[in-house]
């Protein structure tokens, strides 16, 4: 007999459980277009097991028709499941707008399997009445098994289309779904025949909760705060069961034998009760007993409002302090500092006040009270709540603060960007100007003697370089990226150099090298580096280049390396070889390796002066592809 009670017990706590989360479902609406029709699925449940319940209490004209009601189940998830996909940004066919034929063809379905009389009443095991299936009851239940699995498919479909949280429920969705499968089919075991007793139903009132919190867990975050303290209050019964056990256990020799003998069933009831009861009763205990020990320490909720809202406001460390301690002293009428430390112990704000509240940065904020010794309870403990709410108000700021200074750099960083924009183009205005006396000059020599005609015509070249390579440098660097062979532009580089410099050029790479490269801005780069090379060997005995190419394995990145054995670089110039005016060779424009730096940022990539290759001057360059 205590079976059967359970059994009903399970059912009726199944109809509240999931009537309950319907209309909480209902009253969060506003929220999230979806919750209605996940409120009408948990409504269809409850609808569900109260036919359960008239089944048993013999009641043929009510059970029979809520249970074939079947179809509805698996039909307001459906409808969930679509405006929830659709409010999530992924399509479903076009099935927002079929949702009323699903429920007309849900209904239908459900009519005739009441007139063709899918269900009868009959007794099964220790139950008086148990819900049977007849043919067209099977029928029923085939098309409620067939929508309950194309809403899964949907859920699929929207988990490849998703992301984040939304791919978290989907995931939760299932597990609950299978939960729920395994807690809904022992209701068939009488219509299969089985003798099997249907314990699984006996877990159903946890199958809405946890539907509805696979939902709303990432959607509202109340959600989580109740499923906690439900969770909590759980666990304390479990806890009491298990004491309550051994505590009948104990008292037994003691001659104690009647309170042993309780029956199960009902130290669940005395258990569950007792806890209901502490849980309705705690929040006005805890009222009255702070009012008791800490008198006139209550804080209204509108002045907490008020607090978190001028904590809200704040925007500087001693503007935090500031506003604690003028909210503090209009609460109280007693004077308290604040102390901030930062992470690494450097006080941010320091009142000297030795009663204050310190907020200290280690792995988190955290907020104590220093010397409040001597301060009465109720203002004590009035602290200890404007304590509590400043450690997410210092991390809030300091989020704020870090934010301000990265925009404030980016907006350096802007403004800077458009001096040089505007620098680069003054820059190449005057370079255009200064073509036109060149060419009059180059033109006038050509009636003087011939040693100062070629001293103009050589300085006027000089002048044309530093020209083309200002224009270069202050011009804005684009890549245009093609596929081509880059061994072809290579070596028409190094024969070019080698026939201007009269040098030997030793090149170490493979015939043939395809890939999507910028082809003239990667020219420019060797030429600058081995021009800057060439001039400084080819003076000298025995002077070599060694001009290395390949792709770094796994990356794709091309490796330039550039070796050459003339002077070493003097170690004041290094740290700023590739800054504009820095070379000292004879004939250069001193913007060469300037060029090859903004080509190489250009690209993502990095290029840099060596040493310890071997030879006395090695240039290694990276350019992604």
């Amino acid at each position: 007999m205590d079976i059967e009670i359970l059994f009903t017990t399970s059912l009726w706590a199944t109809v509240l459980t999931a009537l309950g989360v319907a209309i909480w479902l209902w009253t969060r609406r506003k929220e999230d277009s979806s919750l209605p029709a996940l409120a009408g699925f948990c409504l269809s449940m409850a609808i569900w097991c109260l036919g359960h319940i008239f089944a048993l209490e013999e009641q043929p004209q009510f059970a029979i028709p809520l249970l074939l009601a079947n179809p509805l189940l698996p039909t307001s998830f459906l409808h969930f499941v679509i405006v929830w996909l659709k409010d999530s940004g992924v399509s479903a066919f076009n099935l927002y707008k079929r949702i009323p034929w699903f429920y007309g063809l849900a209904i239908l379905v459900t009519v005739a399997s009441v007139i063709t009389d899918g269900g009868y009443l009959s007794p099964w095991l220790a139950f008086p009445s148990f819900f049977h299936l007849a043919f067209s009851g099977w029928l029923n239940l085939g098309y409620t098994v067939a929508v309950g699995i194309f809403a899964h498919i949907l859920l699929l479909y929207g988990f490849q289309r998703s992301q984040g949280n939304q791919r978290r429920s989907i995931v939760a969705i299932f597990a609950v779904g299978a939960w729920g499968f395994l807690l809904a089919t022992s209701f068939i075991f009488p219509s299969i025949p089985s003798r099997f007793f249907p314990y699984p139903m006996l877990a159903l009132p946890s199958y809405a909760v946890l539907v509805v919190y696979s939902v709303v867990r990432y959607r509202l975050v109340e959600a989580n705060r109740m499923v906690s303290q439900a969770l909590q209050w759980f666990l304390v019964l479990v806890a009491s069961m298990i004491l309550m056990w051994l505590l009948l256990v104990v008292i037994e020799p003691l001659g104690l034998e009647e309170l042993s003998h309780v029956p199960n069933f009902q130290l669940l009831v005395y258990s569950t009760v007792l806890l209901l009861v502490a849980w309705f009763l705690y929040e006005p205990a805890k009222r009255i007993s702070e009012r008791l020990v800490y008198p006139g320490a209550k804080i209204e909720d509108a002045t907490l409002n008020k607090w978190v809202s001028q904590l809200n406001r704040v925007t500087s460390w001693q503007d935090l302090a500031t506003t604690v301690e003028t909210m503090w002293y209009d609460r109280s009428h007693h004077k308290a500092g604040v102390a901030i430390v930062d992470a690494d112990g450097e006080p941010l704000v320091d009142s000297g006040n030795s009663t204050q509240f310190t907020c200290v940065k280690r792995s988190q904020w955290h907020c104590y009270l220093n010397g409040w010794e001597d301060i009465a309870p109720a203002k004590h403990y009035m602290a200890e709540i404007l304590a509590a709410l400043l450690p997410s108000t210092c991390a809030s700021l300091e989020r704020s603060i870090q934010l301000a200074k990265v925009e404030a750099q980016a907006e350096r960083a802007r403004i800077e960007q458009r001096h040089l924009i505007e620098l680069g183009g003054l820059t190449a205005a005057i370079a255009h100007e200064l073509r036109n006396p060149l060419n009059i000059i180059n033109m006038a020599s050509a009636q003087t003697e011939p040693v100062i005609k070629s001293h103009i015509q050589n300085q006027v070249a000089r002048a044309e370089l530093l020209i083309r390579d200002t224009l270069s440098y202050a011009s804005t660097i684009e890549l245009h990226k093609t596929e081509m062979d880059l061994m072809l532009l290579i070596n028409q580089v190094v024969e070019q150099i080698q026939s201007l410099f009269n040098v030997s050029i030793v090149v170490q790479a493979p015939e043939t090298l395809k890939g999507h490269y910028d082809g003239p801005r990667i020219q420019q780069v060797l030429i600058n580096i081995l021009e800057n090379s060439a001039a400084f060997i080819n003076q000298q005995d025995g002077g070599r280049i060694l001009l290395s190419v390949e792709k770094e394995a796994g990356t794709n990145t091309l490796i330039l390396t550039i070796h050459n054995n003339g002077p070493q670089i003097p170690e004041e110039m290094q740290a700023h070889l590739f800054e504009p005016f820095i070379s000292k060779r004879s004939g250069g424009s001193g913007l060469g390796l300037s060029i090859v730096r903004r080509i190489v940022d250009a690209y993502q990539g990095d290029i840099q002066y060596r040493e310890d290759f071997g030879w006395p001057v090695s240039f290694i360059v990276h350019l992604p592809e």
